[in-house]
This record gives C-alpha cells, sequence and structure tokens, in this order.
C-alpha cells in the first residue's frame, strides 16, 4: 500500500461526474492517492444520471485504475445501513485516511474513530487540502472536456460556485471572479472524525469537530 493520503471515494461522489473529476484530478496534482471498490463502484453506476459517462468506463477507458479490495466481512461496524456499512469496511480495506462522501452522517463515528478514518464532504475536503496547482488544473481539465456550452476556466471556477462553494471561493483570487451563489441544498454535516483535515492533528473541541480543523487551523479558516 502506498504512504501517500488515501481517498476512498464514495458513489454518490463518483456518481456527479463534475465532483469526480475535480476530486480525482486535483487530488493526483497533490500527491494523493483515490480509489473505490467494486460495491461502490456498482452503486455509482446505477445512480449515473442521463448520458454521463458511468464511473466504471471512465476507470477502466481513462483512468485505467483498478478496484480496491472487498472487505469479506462488516462484522464489528456500527454503522447502520448495510450497504453503508460495506462501504466503511471496503474504505478499512483499502487502507484510506478519508471517506469522501456526500453523507458524512451515514458513518458511525465510533467506525471512523476505531480505524483513524474521517468522513469529509467532497467540496469542504478539497477547499481544506488542494493547492493551487491542484485547483488550476482540475478547472482547466474541465473547461477542456466541457463542449456544450464550451466554457472558459473563468466561467468553470464561476460555476462551481453551485455545487462547490467552499472550493470556488477558496481559489477566487486565480481568476478575479467571484462565484455563482451555492444551490440551497447544501450538506449540514461536512465531516465526522477525529484529526484536523490540514494537518493530521487530533482534534480536541467540538467546533473543530464539525468542520475537522484543530484550533490552529480552525482559527485561521
Amino acid at each position: 500500500m502506498s504512504e501517500r493520503t488515501v481517498l476512498f471515494i464514495d458513489a454518490n461522489t463518483l456518481a456527479t461526474p463534475v465532483t469526480r473529476t475535480i476530486l480525482i484530478t486535483g487530488a493526483g496534482a497533490d500527491g494523493m492517492r483515490w480509489t473505490w471498490s467494486s460495491h461502490v463502484e456498482e452503486e455509482a453506476d446505477r445512480h449515473a444520471r442521463g448520458d454521463s459517462t458511468k464511473t466504471s468506463t471512465v476507470r477502466t477507458t481513462i483512468l485505467k485504475s483498478e478496484l480496491s479490495p472487498t472487505a469479506r466481512t462488516t462484522r464489528g461496524l456500527k454503522t447502520r445501513s448495510v450497504k453503508d456499512r460495506q462501504v466503511i469496511a471496503d474504505a478499512i480495506k483499502a487502507g484510506a485516511r478519508y471517506l469522501i462522501t456526500t453523507d458524512v452522517d451515514d458513518f458511525d463515528f465510533d467506525d471512523l474513530a476505531a480505524h483513524g478514518m474521517n468522513a469529509v464532504n467532497a467540496d469542504h475536503f478539497m477547499a481544506q487540502r488542494f493547492s493551487e496547482d491542484a485547483y488550476r488544473e482540475s478547472v482547466e481539465l474541465l473547461s477542456q472536456i466541457q463542449k456544450n456550452p464550451g466554457r472558459t476556466p473563468a466561467e468553470v471556477h464561476r460555476m462551481l460556485g453551485r455545487r462547490h462553494p467552499r472550493l470556488a471561493t477558496r481559489f477566487s483570487y486565480l481568476y478575479g471572479t467571484l462565484p455563482v451563489d451555492a444551490d440551497p441544498d447544501q450538506p449540514s454535516v461536512i465531516f465526522r472524525g477525529i484529526s484536523c483535515i490540514r494537518c493530521d492533528n487530533h482534534l480536541g473541541n467540538e467546533e473543530g469537530m464539525q468542520v475537522g480543523l484543530c484550533a490552529e487551523h480552525f482559527a485561521t479558516n
């Protein structure tokens, strides 16, 4: 297993093509490793919308990557849903430090804490961890592949504000323009875990545990 930070990406994140592209591109640019299991990929493909490219197709034809192993058992895990227990079991099997998911609150805190893992909303994670180069590379790739309509990198950046307000707001200075307003249905729970997203230090207060930032990084956020 690579010593790089491992991100295990949940189906609800993979099923959204823009989020999938930004996360995978930016994480790779910043030296992080991403993965998911067959259980997750099947769910992501099942929830693919319209004519969007399925996750399995992206993985096999573009990324040319292997699936992470499937855990043989979910015994001992407290997460309620059977499907979500398999997700977290597969993330543990993959040695993931972060479980990137839209539904952070679906995963039991004790399961995460016992295995040194944090569940984090994709937008929040990227806003806290991505470098300028990672964001630029992600935005430029989206600009290249968007055809109907075509958009410049600055236009892509602006539109990201709808579903990725934290990320787009953080890097607004790169494009000299503010992102569009965020959609109103933003998740209320964006982090669950025990360590700081930025520095890996243990979280010591309630405010920090809500956003995954230690006292030092919470103060400068």
